[in-house]
């Protein structure tokens, strides 16, 4: 299973928020016998800097004030859906599409075990790269 690098917590990575993406990912799946239905997912959700202006700072604050995601990553699953929501019909920031996306990857994941988390654009395509040469 790949670890993600959370977001380090600090005022500079507020401050720096074109570079963040939110990455909706799922902890993977084994049985006793090691028999694997899911080896680990992890998908970008959100680049900020695509957002606009006054939404993507507005979702930046819920994101901080509400969810603590830029102190550690939000593994209830109940959160992770309202947070999606709020994304959606809140701040405008995921598009329809993208929303029967998510949905449909919480209702594929959610025996694994979801999650939602603020990543560096450069950690999640790092993470990328690996996870794609597995």
């Amino acid at each position: 299973m790949t670890q993600c690098k959370q977001l380090s917590v600090n005022i500079n990575a507020r401050n720096k928020v074109d570079d963040i993406v939110i990455v909706i990912g799922c902890n993977g799946l084994a049985d006793v016998d090691n028999f694997v239905y899911c080896n680990s997912v992890i998908n970008s959700i959100v680049d900020l800097s695509k957002a606009p202006k006054e939404s993507r700072e507005r979702a930046v604050t819920f994101l901080d004030n509400a969810c603590g995601l830029f102190d550690a990553p939000c593994f209830d699953y109940n959160k992770c859906v309202n947070i999606v929501n709020f994304l959606y019909r809140q701040f405008g920031i995921i598009d329809e599409d993208g929303l029967h996306k998510i949905q449909s990857f919480i209702r594929m994941h959610k025996t694994c075990g979801i999650y939602i988390m603020l990543l560096l654009k450069e950690d999640f395509n790092e993470q990328n790269k690996d996870t794609n040469q597995q």
